[in-house]
């Protein structure tokens, strides 16, 4: 894994060699909030740094809310192999769920983060990889953003506190779906499963699940079940609004559902 990204990373890196600025490390700290508040892609980036190490943490745009994408180990690189380890000309980060791919180079210019972002899709599903580039200005606040419009404005605490709100939350209880069918969901931890089906005598069809939290984001793989006709698999990333309501973000595999309310 580690020699696929070098190579990666060294051919990106070419891309950005005319363009990025040699800078430290410690630089690249903080929390840095999109300049374009209407963007469909990454809202907000918070990087941490320790020593020559650096961790990133990225929300994607969602409704209602920003989707927390987790936190990764980024990859420093220096100008050359004798360079100082502190002085860097881009961090790569690799953020996988599972469905997609999504690598980051970050650079700097300025007081601007620059992000190059190289999306590519694992689950067959006939989607084009694809390539998009981020502005981004450090903000004071922390977390994810604030969808109302300023996206400078970031809520002090926003985000996914994966501390504070995946304690807080328990999702396990009998969900109603948009899809006419009834899910029963079960937390244990950050794990969530389900079974739902569309009629408990007859159904068309039925489905287990199985996913783990990560702040309000649930990522998790689903497959029908032969209680029902149907039988398909895939993919699923859904954002938990609040203790009764559940949103889908990404599915694949023909899923029907995309909202979950609370019946019990």
């Amino acid at each position: 894994m580690r020699k696929a990204l070098s190579c990666l990373a060294s051919c990106l890196l070419l891309l950005l060699a005319a363009n990025a600025c040699l800078a430290s490390i410690d630089q690249f700290s903080g929390h840095w909030a999109n300049i374009d508040p209407n963007t469909r892609g990454i809202v907000a980036i918070d990087i941490s740094v320790a020593g020559t190490s650096a961790n990133v943490q990225a929300w994607g745009n969602c409704q209602p809310s920003p989707c927390d994408w987790g936190t990764v180990t980024a990859y420093p690189y220096a100008s050359g192999v004798s360079s100082n380890p502190a002085d860097v000309q881009a961090l790569l980060a690799v953020f996988d769920a599972g469905f997609s791919e999504t690598t980051l180079v970050l650079s700097l210019s300025g007081d601007q983060l620059k992000a190059d972002s190289y999306d590519r899709f694992k689950d067959n599903s006939g989607r084009n990889n694809y390539a998009a580039s981020y502005t981004f200005v450090k903000s004071q606040s922390s977390g994810g953003s604030n969808q109302g419009g300023n996206q400078g404005g970031v809520q002090p605490s926003g985000g996914s506190n994966q501390g504070g709100n995946q304690a807080a939350l328990d999702l396990t209880g009998v969900w109603n779906c948009n899809d006419g069918g009834k899910y029963y969901i079960r937390q244990l931890g950050d794990t969530i499963w389900w079974f739902g089906e569309r009629d408990p005598n007859t159904p068309a069809w039925s489905n287990v699940m199985r996913g783990t939290l990560s702040g309000n984001t649930i990522k998790a793989d689903w497959a029908d079940v032969p209680k029902g006709s149907v039988m398909q698999s895939g993919l699923l990333v859904l954002d938990v609004v609040s203790q009764d309501q559940i949103n889908a973000i990404q599915k694949t595999g023909g899923f029907a559902g995309s909202s979950w309310t609370r019946a019990v």
